[in-house]
C-alpha cells in the first residue's frame, strides 16, 4: 500500500516535471550530442586553419603576436595564446565582453571574440574565425544558456536540469517491476510490437539503461548553472572554498617591460614539460599588477584526473615567479579541472566520448516518447468518457 502510494507520487512528479522541462532537456541534449565532438568536428571542417607543416624552430613569439594583431581590426586586442603540437597552428585570441549591454541575449553580450590562426614557422596568418558567430560556439552557448546571457540562461537550463534529476529518480521508481518475473520484460524492447508498446519500451527500457550516465551528466552539468552546487561538490571533496587562480606580481624598481616576455615565458613552459603537454594557454593580462598566467594540460598526469598545472610569470620580464602543479592540487581542484571531461566524456578518450554521445542521444528522445505516452493515455480517457 505504501509502495503503491509512493509510486503514484513519483508518477505525478515524473509527468509534470517532464512536461515543464521536456523541451529544454531536448534542446540541451541534442546540442550536447554535437558538443561531445566539438573539437574533432571543427578540426575536420577547418583543416587549412588548424594544421601546419612543421619545419625548423618557431619564429619569435613577439613577431607572431604582431602579425596576428595586424590581422585584427583596430581596437581588438589579443589576450590569449593557444599552443598545441608542432602540427597545430598557434592561435591568438582577442575577446571582450560588452559590459554596457543590458540585453538578455548572448550575442549582445559579446563585443568581439576572434581567433587568429597563424603558422608559427612562417609567420603567415592562416585565417581568422569569428567565434561570436561560429557554429560550434553557438551550439555550446545554446547548450549552456539557450543563447541567452549567463544570468538568465543558467537559471532556465539549471532549473530544467534539476527537474530532470528528479525525473531520473522518479523514473527509476516507476520502472521497478511489481514482481521479479516481470524484470525481463522491463529490460528488453519488443521491436516487433505496435507503436504504442514500442514507444513505451523505448522510453522505459532505454530510460533505465541511461540512468547512471544521465546522473553523471546532470551532476557535472549543474556546476555551470549554480555556484552553490559547485561549492557543494568542492566541500564534499574536502576543499572549503573555490580557489582563486589570479595572482598579482611584485614589480621591482627599475623594471622595464621587454617584448620578449611572452617568448621567455613560453620557452620556460616548454623546458619544464619536456613535450608532456596537450595544450598550453598563455593569458596576456589586461590589468596592472596581474601576472601572465599559463594553463598547461599535461598528457601523462600520473592519475586518472585531467592534468592541469598553472604557472605564473612576470608580464614585463617573462620570469616565472610562482606555480601550482597538478600533483600539488587539492582533490576538489583536480575534480573541477576534470569536470568538463567527465561531463562530455573526454576523460578517457574516444570510448567515453562515444558513451556520452549515445547517452545524450537517448536522453534527447525521452521527453518525446514520454509525451507520446501521456498523449495516448489522455486520448484513451477521452474515448472512454464519450462511450459512457
Amino acid at each position: 500500500m505504501v509502495l503503491k502510494k509512493f509510486k503514484k507520487i513519483a508518477a505525478f512528479l515524473h509527468l509534470w516535471l517532464g512536461l515543464i522541462s521536456g523541451l529544454i532537456i531536448t534542446i540541451v541534449s541534442i546540442t550536447g550530442c554535437i558538443f561531445v565532438f566539438e573539437e574533432e568536428l571543427f578540426n575536420v571542417f577547418h583543416q587549412d586553419l588548424v594544421y601546419v607543416k612543421a619545419g625548423g624552430k618557431p619564429m619569435p613569439l613577439y613577431v607572431l603576436e604582431e602579425n596576428a594583431q595586424k590581422a585584427l581590426p583596430k581596437g581588438e586586442k589579443i589576450n590569449l595564446l593557444e599552443v598545441k603540437s608542432d602540427q597545430h597552428a598557434y592561435v591568438f585570441s582577442a575577446n571582450k565582453a560588452n559590459k554596457k549591454s543590458k540585453s538578455i541575449f548572448y550575442l549582445d553580450q559579446v563585443a568581439y571574440n576572434k581567433d587568429v590562426y597563424i603558422n608559427q614557422f612562417t609567420g603567415k596568418v592562416n585565417g581568422i574565425v569569428n567565434r561570436k558567430y561560429e557554429f560550434f560556439r553557438l551550439v555550446r552557448m545554446t547548450h549552456q544558456f539557450l543563447l541567452l546571457n549567463k544570468q538568465v540562461g543558467s537559471i532556465i537550463v539549471g532549473s530544467s536540469v534539476l527537474m530532470f534529476l528528479i525525473i531520473i529518480i522518479t523514473g527509476f521508481v516507476i520502472w521497478l517491476p511489481k514482481k521479479l518475473r516481470n524484470l525481463k520484460q522491463r529490460l528488453t524492447v519488443k521491436w516487433n510490437a505496435k507503436f504504442k508498446r514500442l514507444n513505451w519500451d523505448l522510453h522505459s527500457t532505454f530510460g533505465f539503461y541511461v540512468i547512471p550516465f544521465a546522473l553523471i551528466i546532470v551532476i557535472t552539468g549543474l556546476v555551470w548553472s549554480f555556484r552553490w552546487w559547485e561549492l557543494g561538490i568542492y566541500k564534499s571533496l574536502g576543499t572549503s572554498k573555490r580557489p582563486n587562480l589570479v595572482k598579482e606580481y611584485v614589480q621591482l624598481p627599475g623594471e622595464v617591460k621587454t617584448k620578449e616576455a611572452s617568448n621567455i615565458a613560453l620557452n620556460t613552459i616548454l623546458k619544464l614539460n619536456h613535450g608532456n603537454f596537450k595544450i598550453i594557454l598563455l593569458n596576456y593580462p589586461e590589468e596592472e599588477k596581474i601576472s601572465m598566467m599559463a594553463t598547461v594540460q599535461i598528457i601523462n598526469s600520473g592519475d586518472a584526473w585531467r592534468g592541469l598545472s598553472y604557472l605564473y610569470f612576470n608580464p614585463n620580464t617573462g620570469m616565472l615567479f610562482d606555480k601550482m602543479l597538478h600533483q600539488d592540487k587539492s582533490l576538489g581542484m583536480k575534480w573541477r579541472n576534470s569536470n568538463l571531461d567527465i561531463h562530455d566524456g573526454g576523460i578517457f578518450g574516444w570510448p567515453t566520448k562515444i558513451l556520452a554521445f549515445l547517452a545524450a542521444l537517448i536522453i534527447a528522445t525521452l521527453p518525446t516518447t514520454g509525451f507520446l505516452i501521456w498523449l495516448g493515455k489522455n486520448n484513451k480517457k477521452k474515448v472512454v468518457s464519450k462511450t459512457k
